[in-house]
């Protein structure tokens, strides 16, 4: 699919082994009879794990990629795993080492959120659970996205449907595994989407 950009907004995240991608493309695919409103492919809308949506001025955006790297340097990741498919999820477990490297990097790169782009206008919470709305409400304000700390599910986004879009038949999850080597940073676009990379960072470099 055609690239749609949103420019100086980026998501920070873990990229899938290659089996796990393109089975994340296959099932986006299928969900496309469904009247999805985009499907994964391999040179946009990519499949991935995202780890802390944020937003930068160009004037900062040295300071952060080189903020990451120091963040992750030395940093040893360990295994992902997927678990069930929700309705336009591919869910994976969430260990701790996982859960620590998302703290990490989004206190080490707070300081560095233009609060002037207005992202608050690009999430919608009625996809989560109630419970997790005034949560991620709260996390909205302070950290500039819901998605962290009890409303952190690592998952790939499979689809997003249009609002009369039929329910999907949810089919069982095929079990893979993976360990990550890099962060990418990509810039984001329609439905908090990886749309082109712009960073590539290893993992103890």
């Amino acid at each position: 699919m055609k690239k749609k950009i949103w420019k100086n907004y980026f998501d920070i995240v873990i990229l899938p082994s290659k089996e796990i991608s393109d089975y994340a493309i296959k099932l986006s695919g299928e969900l496309a009879r469904y009247k999805t409103k985009w499907i994964l492919g391999k040179e946009s809308f990519i499949p991935h794990i995202s780890l802390y949506h944020i937003a930068i001025k160009p004037k900062n955006f040295d300071a952060f990629v080189a903020e990451i790297r120091k963040t992750i340097k030395n940093f040893s990741p360990g295994y992902l795993k997927t678990t069930v498919i929700e309705p336009s999820l591919l869910i994976f477990d969430k260990p701790t080492w996982i859960q620590k490297l998302q703290l990490k990097v989004i206190r080490n790169t707070l300081k560095y959120y233009d609060w002037d782009y207005g992202t608050d206008k690009y999430w919608h919470l009625n996809y989560l659970p109630l419970k997790m709305r005034k949560i991620g409400a709260r996390f909205i304000k302070k950290y500039g996205t819901p998605l962290m700390g009890v409303n952190f599910r690592p998952h790939i986004s499979l689809a997003s449907f249009t609002g009369n879009s039929p329910k999907p038949k949810i089919k069982k999850a095929k079990r893979f595994r993976f360990k990550p080597t890099h962060i990418y940073i990509y810039e984001l676009g329609p439905s908090h989407s990886c749309q082109r990379i712009v960073e590539k960072i290893p993992f103890l470099n």
